[in-house]
This record gives structure tokens, C-alpha cells and sequence, in this order.
């Protein structure tokens, strides 16, 4: 077994002596885990035969393809499987076999001995409690700490997290805060249990680089700090081999290889991993062309953004009343018909916004929005128009669970999508609902699924079908490939160049990933506080950048050899919260 890099694992703590460890035991050992759930025709193996094992401070990254059973592997370890899922080989933690333990040890168990961090934080925290009540919880109704002992720990551990003013955001509520700031939220929570084993199932997936950077700093940190075994879930080879001591990469339910991080893509000698190695796309530094922005050989625009401002009515961070808030401030572009432009940016800058009112889905405060020659005033607007515009514009949005309608299967989805732009005859649609899953990489038996059936990946694939359902003379694309692992990813974009060079569609990429930006787009706008600070080609951008904070935006891509460290003095802006 590796030893971590850097690091002297210090004694396992614990606050249970029936979960008490040894130094000399691993932290996390699972031999021939299986793992089966019931399906419509009998049962369906998941994981198939796992091994592994993490010692005290080690960090091992667990890598493969969306469905490969990464996460599976995970929710195994807390006794987190689906209803009716049959399990068969052992899992044991600082020695003790979690299957020999009843629900009350096992509810225990999780608040003292391990410590997960989800990939979408707003999906496991109460909307209508604090965040101070959230992390409060296992304090005082697990562990049994004094409230104000329990309070003074949480003031602490935000601090140590990067979070100021930690009284503040005890009081707010998870809406008002950022994506990045509530996946602090999240560690913190962890670390509260002073757990040996912290689970990290994609913790960064829906983060800009810059916040990314941050929180995978702050894990790194902690585990070093704490002397913590770490199982870290992703789809991103890169992120993982700058923060693990192994990885192993995982496929159909098998660990088909284990490597050390460092020199992964030399190391390698499976066909498997191989391809993950591929498939992901790597930011080029190429010569600039040196051609302004502005001197582009002129194209008639599709759609045309002038002076667009949005301006938020937002609580104050103290008193009472109001304030303003500029999340949009007087952004212009145009995008022929396609064409293929990126808005990039940290959380916060004012990207989805700008896409929000694109759509329809946010009123400007002032400004022009013009698309195919028609400008689209602002109000409440008739069914038909509102048909008329999805048929021109079409969006797909960073969480598909959330846009997608839970009792749908893939199929109903997009049948449902054609009956309602009515392009094309009944008779046709179950050929077209056929043709649109193949197109994402997707198979029949996945389209009779529900969302809930489907993993992360799988169900923005539906998503993306769906948005191409109606024909879109433009799409727009938010965070869109985010959640796909790098396999899919590539084919999603091949299919989206494809789509945009062979049915001249327009497509605004709203992402934080630079190399995926300069693979799918043409040109870039970069945005910070609601304002363009710099725009043009996208290989001039990114190869010669004007801007110190665009030269932050690239240092923060991780790449063979990069490590997470933190840059930030203060933590991002909460997401502006509009008072009614």
C-alpha cells in the first residue's frame, strides 16, 4: 500500500469505543463487495466483486464513467443503498464490520465515524432550516455537546472553511447562499463529526474552477490536518490525481485497475483507463491569432444582446429595507446563426443570469434582446408566444434532476416535448423519441427510466434531448456537460458541433470549464461582477489574456502537475436573493 505524500497518518480518534480503530488497521477495507437492486425483470448487479482499502490520511480517488458504480461504492459504507438492494461481502471501518450493526450503532456510526460530502449540497439540506440548525444537528442530537459548546465549534469550523462573518450565515437560510459557499457549508458539517473516513462523492462537479480550487483546497487541508482517510468519487482524472495518493478506475462495477496518482497517464496500462485519460480535453496554449474582437468578418447575428442590465432587489447584509444589487451591468454581444460563444466566469458574475433573460425566465431591467431579426419585449406573454419563442430559443439548465419531471420516463419526456411544439405528426414522434436517445448515448431500456432510476450524467443527457426535441434555432447551454463524465462529455460535444455545423444552430455555452470552452467555442466573453472584463477569440483569450482575473480563471484548471491552494481573501458573493 502507498503511503500518502507528505504526511505521517497521526492515531485514529474516536469518540465510540465500539468503533474504536487501531493505527496499525486500515481506515476503510471493503473485500468482494456485491451489490444488487430489483429491476422490472429480476435484479440488476451494480457492483460486482469491489476491493479496496485506505490507511489513516490517504486519499484514494475512485474514477469511471457515470453508472460505473462509483457513488454506489460509496453509499455502501454508510448503509446508503436503495430500498430492496441485496449486499453480500464485508465492510469494515477502524475495524468494525458495519453490517453487524443494528439501526441505532448504524445511525451513530455515521455521525461519529465517517463524514460524507454530496455532489449537490442543495439537495441534503433543509430549505426551510439555517444553516446554523443544519450544522448544529449532529452536535447536539448525535454527539450530545452543550448547545453553546456545540455553537462555538460551528463558529470555528466555518472560519476554518474559509466562511467570514459565521454568525451572519448560521442565520441565513441554503437559498441565500452560493453554490461554493454552501458546499463550505457542507465540509464544515463534516468535520464536525470528527470523523476517520471522509466520503467525497463529486464535490466540485457544479463549481466554477476558482471556488472548485478553493473547496478541493480546504478537503486537501482538513484530511492532511485531521489525519483522515479519504474515498474521493469523480469523473475528473485531473482533479482526482491532484488530490489522491491512488486511483482507481472503475467500470461496469469492477475495479479494473489501481494506479498511483503521480504519473497516472504513464502508469496506465488498461484499455479502460486509457480512454478516461483521452477523453478528457486538455487547455492548449497555442500562438494568438492577435485579431480584436470587434474586427470579426461581419455575420448578420441570430441574437443580438445590447446593454442588457439586470438589477436585483436584495436584503441587506444588515438592518432592514432593501438594497440594489447589479448582477447584469450593460452586457452586449451578438451570435450568428452557427455560431458557438462561451460566457465564463466565477459563481456569482452574472452568466446564468444573462441566460435567464435570454429565455424569458428573468425580466431585464433594461436593454435590448433581440433574436432573428424579432425583438422580444419584455411582459407577460400569450401561450402561443411563449411556443413561438421555445421553438427559437431552447435552454438546458446545470441540474437536470430538477427540470426534469420525476414521474416522466426519458421517453414520456420527449414525447411530451414534441406534442407540445407540434412540428411533427404523431406517427412519427416514437421514431423521433428513438432517434433524440441514441443521439445522447442513451438506450431504450434507459428511456422506459425515471429520472431517479438514471444517474447524474444520464439524466442531463435527457435533458439535452429534450431541448433538441423542438428544433432550436438556438441553444443555450448552462453548465450543461458539468455533470457528464469525461466519455460522455466528449461524445455530447461532438454531437453539439455536429448539431450547430450541420443544422445551423447557435449555441451559448455557459461553463466554468476552460478546456471544454475552447473545444466547443469559437469565441468567449468573460464576465466578473456582472460586467464583460474581457472578450474575443477563444483561443486568444485563453493563450494571451489581458486580464489578471482571466489569468486567475486558467492558473485554477486543473492539469499533470497542478495542486489546489487557496486564493481567495474573501468567499464568493451569495447568489442575489430578490425581495418580492
Amino acid at each position: 500500500m502507498n503511503t500518502p505524500r507528505n504526511h505521517e497518518p497521526p492515531p485514529l480518534r474516536s469518540s465510540s469505543p465500539r468503533f474504536r480503530g487501531h493505527p496499525e488497521m486500515t481506515t476503510l477495507d471493503i473485500q468482494d463487495l456485491r451489490v444488487a437492486v430489483p429491476v422490472r425483470w429480476g435484479s440488476k448487479t451494480i457492483l460486482d466483486g469491489v476491493s479496496l482499502t485506505i490507511a489513516p490520511g490517504e486519499a484514494l480517488g475512485l474514477v469511471g464513467e457515470s453508472g460505473s458504480g462509483k457513488t454506489t461504492s460509496l453509499r455502501a459504507v454508510v448503509g446508503l443503498l436503495p430500498r430492496g438492494a441485496t449486499r453480500s461481502g464485508t465492510i469494515h471501518v477502524n475495524g468494525t464490520d458495519i453490517g453487524t450493526l443494528s439501526k441505532a450503532e448504524l445511525r451513530r456510526f455515521r455521525g461519529t465515524q465517517t463524514a460524507v460530502v454530496f455532489q449537490d449540497p442543495r439537495a441534503h439540506i433543509n430549505p426551510l432550516r439555517s444553516v446554523g440548525d443544519f450544522l448544529l444537528e449532529n452536535l447536539v442530537e448525535v454527539q450530545r455537546k452543550p448547545r453553546a459548546e456545540a455553537e462555538r465549534t460551528v463558529r470555528g469550523l466555518l472560519v476554518d472553511v474559509g466562511i467570514t462573518d459565521p454568525e451572519r450565515r448560521m442565520r441565513q437560510k441554503p437559498y441565500e447562499l452560493s453554490g461554493g459557499l454552501l458546499q463550505r457549508v457542507m465540509i464544515a458539517a463534516a468535520m464536525a463529526a470528527e470523523p476517520s473516513l471522509l466520503l467525497a462523492d463529486e464535490p466540485t462537479t457544479a463549481l466554477d474552477v476558482t471556488t472548485q480550487e478553493e473547496v478541493m483546497a480546504i478537503l486537501d487541508e482538513q484530511r492532511k490536518a485531521r489525519g483522515l482517510a479519504m474515498l474521493f468519487v469523480s469523473h475528473d482524472l485531473d482533479l482526482a490525481d491532484a488530490v489522491c495518493d491512488r486511483i482507481a478506475v472503475m467500470k461496469d462495477g469492477r475495479i479494473v485497475e489501481e494506479l498511483g496518482a503521480e504519473g497516472l497517464r504513464q502508469q496506465a496500462s488498461h484499455d479502460y483507463t486509457k480512454a478516461l485519460i483521452a477523453a478528457r480535453p486538455r487547455l492548449q496554449v497555442s500562438v494568438p491569432s492577435g485579431r480584436p474582437y470587434d474586427e470579426k468578418p461581419a455575420a448578420a447575428p441570430l441574437l443580438e444582446v445590447a446593454e442588457l442590465r439586470k438589477v436585483y432587489r436584495v436584503r441587506p447584509a444588515t438592518g432592514t429595507g432593501h438594497e440594489d444589487l447589479v448582477a447584469v451591468d450593460s452586457i452586449s454581444f451578438g451570435l450568428p446563426r452557427a455560431g458557438s460563444l462561451a460566457i465564463v466566469g466565477e459563481s456569482g458574475s452574472g452568466k446564468s443570469t444573462t441566460a435567464r433573460m435570454i429565455v424569458g425566465l428573468a425580466q431585464p431591467t433594461s436593454g435590448r434582446i433581440v433574436v432573428d431579426g424579432d425583438e422580444w419585449q419584455p411582459g407577460r406573454l400569450s401561450s402561443a408566444e411563449r411556443r413561438r419563442r421555445g421553438r427559437l430559443v431552447q435552454m438546458v439548465f446545470q441540474d437536470p434532476y430538477s427540470s426534469l419531471d420525476r414521474r416522466q420516463s426519458a421517453q414520456d419526456c420527449l414525447r411530451e416535448a414534441l406534442a407540445v411544439h407540434g412540428h411533427l405528426p404523431k406517427k412519427q414522434r416514437d421514431q423521433r423519441v428513438a432517434e433524440l436517445l441514441d443521439q445522447v448515448g442513451l438506450t431504450a431500456e434507459q428511456g422506459r427510466a425515471l429520472p431517479r432510476s438514471l444517474s447524474g450524467g444520464q439524466r442531463q443527457r435527457v435533458a439535452i434531448a429534450r431541448a433538441l426535441a423542438a428544433d432550436p434555432s438556438v441553444l443555450i447551454l448552462d453548465e450543461a456537460v458539468s455533470a457528464l463524465d469525461v466519455s460522455v462529455q466528449a461524445q455530447v460535444l461532438e454531437l453539439l458541433d455536429r448539431i450547430r455545423r450541420e443544422l445551423d444552430v447557435a449555441l451559448l455555452f455557459i461553463s466554468h470549464d476552460l478546456p471544454v470552452v475552447q473545444q466547443i467555442s469559437d469565441d468567449v466573453l468573460v464576465m466578473h461582477r456582472g460586467e464583460v472584463v474581457e472578450s474575443g477569440a477563444v483561443n486568444d483569450v485563453l493563450s494571451a489574456p489581458r486580464e489578471d482575473y482571466t489569468r486567475r480563471l486558467i492558473d485554477s484548471v486543473p492539469r499533470e502537475g497542478w495542486q489546489p491552494r487557496r486564493r481567495r481573501t474573501t468567499p464568493a458573493a451569495p447568489d442575489p436573493v430578490e425581495v418580492p
